[in-house]
């Protein structure tokens, strides 16, 4: 049946971005889909003009195996310790196709 496969959604601070993208090449990332996004979270107690603060969200499809390594990666180099250094999720998947050759699965994520 094969290994299991992940969705890691990051939201971070944009000025990460490229520290962060650098640092999941090295740990072996097939890819990784970026959007802006904006949004708030316990900082609602700020004034309403901050209530939307602008970050980046990362999608990242992963074999389960890798999973720990590469949000271990995100929490080393994001975090600040500060409030605002964002969330990780990891999502079960259920296939993974590559549009280009219908590959499917595991053959699909590299």
């Amino acid at each position: 049946m094969g290994e299991k496969m992940k969705k890691i959604e990051c939201i971070v601070r944009e000025e990460k971005l490229k520290e962060l993208t650098q640092a999941l090449r090295e740990v072996g990332i097939g890819g990784m889909t970026v959007s802006e996004v904006r949004g708030f979270g316990v900082q609602t107690l700020r004034p309403e003009s901050f209530l939307f603060v602008h970050k980046v969200k990362i999608e990242i499809y992963a074999a389960d195996s890798q999973v720990n390594e590469i949000v271990d990666t995100v929490v080393s180099h994001c975090a600040s310790g500060k409030l605002g250094d964002g969330k990780i999720a990891v999502l079960p998947m259920e296939d993974c196709i590559r549009v280009r050759t219908g590959a499917r699965k595991q053959t699909a994520l590299f």
